[in-house]
């Protein structure tokens, strides 16, 4: 008669660690290509004057993320290289619920006439707060607008309307405020 083996009982609390380690290396790592370690920097500098297309949206900052996705897709080709942009004029509220009135689209050469059913726009050149960081753009957002209201809170400066935001290429963005300039402030 052939005896029944039994597989050995093992004991769970022997050989996790191994497991554990890769699993918290592979968090590690992913949380590091979403870019969370990445730090944002803020400056203040005269920025450039830039061109761009847009499409004018209205509606919540939920509906505004996916209307900018679907945008992105159903875009004429030849702007789909280019930066994208939001520019917010107005937001009333917080969160994913909040309230925003904005303009979504591609950062153009200057002179380049919007295609149709696109308005042309313009960010002039003026005396900016800049935050940049390399990161997921739901996590360089966060980041960003973190880093701005901190950096503005210490210099006694709200965070004021319109913002520009420019996103890509890839994980690159930033975020622009416009601010008093030095003069102007100490003016009496």
């Amino acid at each position: 008669m052939a005896e029944m083996r039994q597989a050995p009982r093992r004991d769970w609390r022997r050989g996790w660690l191994g497991p554990f380690l890769v699993f918290l290396a592979m968090l590690l790592l992913t949380l590091w290509w979403l870019g969370v370690f990445n730090s944002p920097t803020v400056t203040e500098e005269m920025g450039v004057a830039r061109s761009y297309v847009y499409q004018p949206f209205q509606g919540s900052y939920r509906q505004m993320v996916k209307t900018r996705e679907k945008m992105a897709k159903d875009a004429p080709a030849d702007l789909r290289s280019h930066t994208e942009i939001t520019l917010l004029e107005r937001e009333q509220g917080s969160g994913g619920d909040a309230e925003v009135v904005a303009r979504l689209g591609y950062l153009v050469n200057a002179g380049v006439p919007a295609p149709t059913g696109w308005q042309a726009g313009q960010w002039p050149a003026q005396h900016v707060a800049r935050v940049r960081v390399n990161a997921n753009l739901a996590i360089a957002s966060w980041k960003a607008y973190g880093a701005l209201s901190a950096w503005g809170k210490a210099r006694d400066l709200p965070l004021r309307y319109p913002v520009l935001e420019l996103l890509g290429p890839g994980d690159r963005y930033e975020l622009l405020m416009p601010v008093a300039s030095v003069a102007s402030a100490s003016a009496p």
